[in-house]
């Protein structure tokens, strides 16, 4: 029998601190031109800036779900895994 593995924290994955690293980005460049051209901002600029934000919630919805349904067919294969180990062969 195998030992289990022990599951990751969310923080020890590269492609999870790349995903908040280049959401903080957006965030933050957003943010400055808000706060930069706050009185100044056009209606052509205010489109592009709301297009973003709406473009950014939508990959984050996107990113979540997917890793949820990995983590799901994950979990899945390895307790397929486990229960074909605990059955005696023979």
């Amino acid at each position: 029998m195998s030992t289990p593995k022990k599951k990751l924290g969310p923080l020890q994955s590269k492609k999870f601190i790349a995903y908040l690293i280049a959401e903080a980005g957006w965030k933050v460049a957003l943010f400055y031109l808000m706060y930069t051209y706050g009185q100044k901002i056009e209606h052509y600029s205010f489109m592009v800036m709301m297009t973003l934000i709406i473009v950014s919630g939508f990959i984050q919805v996107g990113y979540i779900l997917g890793q949820v349904a990995l983590d799901k067919y994950t979990y899945l294969a390895e307790s397929a895994i486990e229960r074909g180990e605990d059955k005696p062969k023979g």
